[in-house]
């Protein structure tokens, strides 16, 4: 299931490149290189109250990007070997992929879409997404969206939209979230366009003793876009999704706000959300969702990174037998020499509804990374 979204995504990179190519100026094309060291604490390794390591990270990553002035393709590849002094001597390796199009062949169409996908041993990529899970099984994370924006009239914009994410462990539990949409946008101002949208979703549970189980629901949204600055965009939507699954029907309301806002110096994300996606369990559930990512430069040398969130799941689609929790991951580092970074690095996540110390978990690291061409 996750092979075929990456063979979707890569033909339709490359129709889209095909495209683009005759229309852009000179492609140029760069080499992604990537080497991350790194050594630390981790106060409960195994997310399952096994107790305190020492932890050792070597990451090296390759790929490719390929752009000219009217697109940007990048695909990248990359390994992590995660040794622990007590839980893992011998090493491990997780893998990781991604693919990202940003591309306005015509002046009307703009593409933009990207896939992540991972293949882990380690619960904290899990626990960022707002999943919790304990213990030392390997889970495959695939996460992906994209939007296809065409302008119709010099008021009106028609986008096709595309939401993908799949959470699938070693013993064969978890699920996936598929969901489709189309909306219009109709810009009353040049800051304002406001519309409408549907969305079609698909839900999964996949259970290891028996048959997966299916779900759906068909959301009818109100949206809204307001570009505050030339560097800061609010996007807003809300509405009613109906689901239908083995538990039976609900009407179940959805909304969403988001901010984006980036120059040269900094970039900022917030978002909060409520509505049906895949939970704390890897289950479809009902969610709220608080969640913050900055990157901030302070001159050509030091820069700063945090991201994290609060995330509360129950059952869906009543939202029953909930679970809270939070994370937050950071680094601080500056730049030593060209394409060379050294930082700390921490991060801590648990659970608002536990006081139990194994549902905890804090790692603390310095790093050292290094990037062909150096900061871009």
């Amino acid at each position: 299931m996750g092979a075929g979204r990456w063979l979707g995504l890569t033909a339709a990179s490359a129709v889209a490149l095909g495209v683009a190519g005759r229309a852009g100026a000179e492609t140029v094309v760069d080499p992604i290189a990537r080497l991350t060291l790194e050594g630390g604490y981790d106060s409960n390794a195994l997310y399952d109250g096994s107790g305190a390591d020492q932890m050792q990270r070597i990451s090296p990553e390759v790929g490719l990007r390929v752009h000219d002035e009217l697109w940007d393709w990048k695909g990248s590849y990359r390994g992590d070997w995660l040794r622990y002094d007590r839980f893992a001597p011998d090493g491990i390796w997780q893998h990781a992929g991604s693919l990202s199009l940003d591309a306005t062949p015509t002046r009307r169409l703009a593409l933009k879409g990207s896939i992540k996908g991972s293949y882990a041993f380690d619960p904290i990529g899990l626990a960022m997404l707002g999943i919790f899970h304990t213990g030392r099984e390997s889970a495959l994370l695939v996460n992906g969206d994209g939007r296809a924006e065409y302008r119709v009239a010099p008021r009106v914009d028609l986008a096709a939209t595309l939401f993908e994410r799949t959470v699938r462990f070693d013993d064969g539990s978890g699920g996936a979230m598929h969901q489709p949409g189309v909306e219009a946008l109709y810009r009353t101002t040049e800051r304002l366009s406001i519309g409408a949208a549907y969305a079609f979703g698909v839900f999964q549970s996949f259970f290891p003793d028996h048959a997966n189980e299916l779900a759906f629901s068909n959301a009818v949204r109100a949206r809204a876009r307001w570009r505050a600055t030339r560097h800061v965009t609010v996007e807003a939507a809300a509405g009613p999704a109906a689901w239908r699954g083995p538990t039976g029907v609900a009407l179940v309301p959805e909304a969403r706000l988001e901010t984006f806002a980036a120059t040269h110096e900094y970039g900022l994300r917030l978002t909060a959300a409520h509505g049906l996606g895949i939970g704390s369990t890897a289950q479809p559930a009902l969610l709220d969702a608080l969640e913050f990512g900055v990157d901030r430069h302070f001159g050509r040398k030091w820069l700063v990174h945090a991201d994290g969130g609060v995330w509360r799941s129950g059952m869906a689609p009543s939202g029953g037998l909930a679970v809270t929790g939070w994370g937050v991951n950071g680094e601080a580092g500056m730049l030593v020499a060209q394409g060379w970074r050294l930082s700390l690095a921490g991060s801590h996540f648990g659970r608002l509804d536990s006081t139990d110390p194994a549902l905890s978990r804090t790692t603390v690291g310095i790093r050292l990374a290094w990037e062909l061409g150096g900061r871009r």
